[in-house]
């Protein structure tokens, strides 16, 4: 029951979470500083009663969001970031938008609103099944940099046990 409330509203919301992929995918911004994206991503998660903690970790567009109390904590990650140098147009081939300019060549544009919309849509699920136990998604920015890798950590007053 659970599982199928939960695809329910994947299938219910498959136009809204298409064009939040689009939109980040027509923003491309490279790691760190993909403020758009995140914030893009953090305002659904808030239309959908997630508590949102920003600019985690020291990375100003890295952000944990929660909703709920208790354990098990169930943790999704989800990156946006685009990588330099590729910028395409929403076809199969190379065709860029802008020569040089940063793309989405590795699927990050779905990573990060897929990572938001299971959340969601388990929040919903959990919520219709009577089950209160936290649905925590956490969506932060580029493995890829040294920086987002060395400092990447939860910070205490956050209820996410998972990192990556």
């Amino acid at each position: 029951m659970v599982k199928e409330t939960a695809w329910g509203w994947i299938d219910q919301n498959q136009k809204r979470i298409i064009e939040v992929a689009d939109t980040i995918w027509g923003y491309a911004e490279l790691g760190l500083t993909e403020a758009k994206s995140s914030k893009l991503l953090q305002d659904e998660l808030r239309r959908h009663g997630f508590k949102v903690e920003a600019g985690v970790a020291g990375m100003p567009t890295a952000f944990i969001a929660t909703w709920g109390s208790g354990k098990p904590v169930i943790g999704i990650m989800g990156e946006f970031d685009a990588l330099p140098g590729i910028s395409n147009k929403v076809v199969p081939e190379k065709t860029p938008l802008k020569e040089g300019a940063p793309g989405h060549g590795c699927g990050h544009h779905i990573h990060g609103t897929s990572g938001v919309a299971g959340a969601v849509a388990a929040q919903y699920a959990l919520e219709k099944a009577g089950v209160r136990a936290p649905s925590s998604s956490m969506v932060h920015p580029p493995r890829r940099t040294s920086s987002a890798r060395s400092s990447w950590s939860a910070p205490a007053s956050s209820t996410a046990s998972t990192r990556s």
